[in-house]
């Protein structure tokens, strides 16, 4: 027969038994969640189109093209493909390991609500397509993660959601204009109040509009040499100009006239005995051939808080921020003109003898 003392080790048994088949279990579903992607179905290889979404509205699209990544919806500008492939990378290697939370109540606070999160993926491959909805981080290089359709948020590991800008600038070389300052020889400014030429004698910068008795006044031309020569876009806006675009009367024209190396001279650097320059290096810096050219900056209408520009040197129409526009629209003669510097006149003899 049993006493109390044997009974009360029976139950403990009973108890662990319990204890060990809910560790067993639990241990084979996270086992099961191991070995199964976020991204289930589907991997990086096979993705042909990629969007990815802000809670403000501001979205980039992306797409596999036979030379590697573009903007499908700027006619197809191209990405930095080696980009894109590492997030696509990231979150395809994003897995099931750790349940956070599975209860709808929850997703506002994890920030993966469908309408309230922090990036809204969707993938396409040629046959399935999946969209993601990733929120806040959980720690250093992770993010919550749930697919649409699902209640299930996970913790993923080796991503931001701060990763996936949507800055489309961030995606692409943003390099519109780039020609060195020092090779720029003559700008001429068209904007509502008129024209302004300014040319470069040696390393001085005049005005072609000066009157006899007047003096250049150029505290603007540092900005407007580094706004002519050097232009990052915003976004690309296509190969087509559209009528939103402002370009048939444009605000303000930009020509600018530069030298372009034709022939780089090898790198010589010998010195003669006496410390002068040999001959030789003396040909090699004859060596060195330049052209010049030139471009033309057309700046239209205001699009989204920026403004449409179109270069006569690039294919695509783009939009740049107003502050490159306002180096030249607000340009005026009477910011160019100073007064030129009286001489201070001698003081008159009092005639006193010292």
């Amino acid at each position: 027969m049993l006493n109390r003392s044997n009974i009360a080790l029976l139950a403990l048994l009973i108890v662990q038994i319990v204890l060990l088949a809910v560790f067993v279990a639990s241990s084979a579903g996270t086992e099961a969640r191991q070995t199964e992607a976020i991204l289930s179905g589907m991997s990086a290889a096979a993705v042909e189109r990629f969007s990815f979404a802000d809670d403000l509205g501001a979205s980039v699209t992306v797409a596999r093209a036979a030379d590697g990544w573009v903007l499908p919806d700027a006619d197809d500008f191209p990405v930095d493909g080696n980009k894109i492939e590492e997030v696509l990378g990231k979150i395809a290697a994003m897995d099931t390991r750790r349940l956070v939370a599975s209860n709808p109540a929850n997703f506002a606070r994890l920030e993966v609500k469908d309408d309230d999160f922090r990036r809204k993926l969707t993938l396409e491959a040629a046959d399935s397509s999946a969209t993601i909805f990733l929120g806040g981080s959980g720690g250093v290089d992770t993010v919550f993660a749930r697919r649409a359709g699902e209640d299930k948020v996970y913790l993923g590991t080796g991503l931001n959601s701060w990763e996936l800008s949507t800055q489309v600038s961030t995606w692409l070389d943003a390099s519109y204009v780039n020609v060195p300052q020092a090779d720029v020889l003559a700008i001429t400014v068209r904007n509502a109040e008129g024209s302004y030429i300014f040319l470069r004698e040696g390393e001085i910068w005049t005005y072609a509009g000066l009157g006899a008795e007047e003096v250049f006044e150029d505290t603007k031309m540092p900005s407007i040499l580094r706004n002519a020569a050097t232009i990052r876009l915003v976004e690309p806006l296509g190969l087509e100009a559209r009528d939103e675009y402002g370009l048939d009367e444009p605000q303000v024209t930009v020509e600018v006239r530069y030298r372009q190396l034709i022939e780089a001279a090898p790198d010589a650097t010998d010195e003669g005995a006496d410390g002068e320059e040999s001959a030789e290096a003396e040909a090699v810096e004859a060596a060195v051939e330049y052209a010049e050219a030139q471009y033309t900056l057309e700046f239209g209408a205001e699009i989204d808080g920026d403004i449409a520009l179109k270069s006569s040197d690039a294919d695509y129409y783009v939009s740049v921020r107003e502050t490159v526009f306002n180096a030249f629209n607000g340009l005026k003669r009477d910011d160019l003109i100073r007064a030129p510097e009286l001489e201070e006149e001698a003081p008159a003899d009092s005639g006193d003898s010292p």
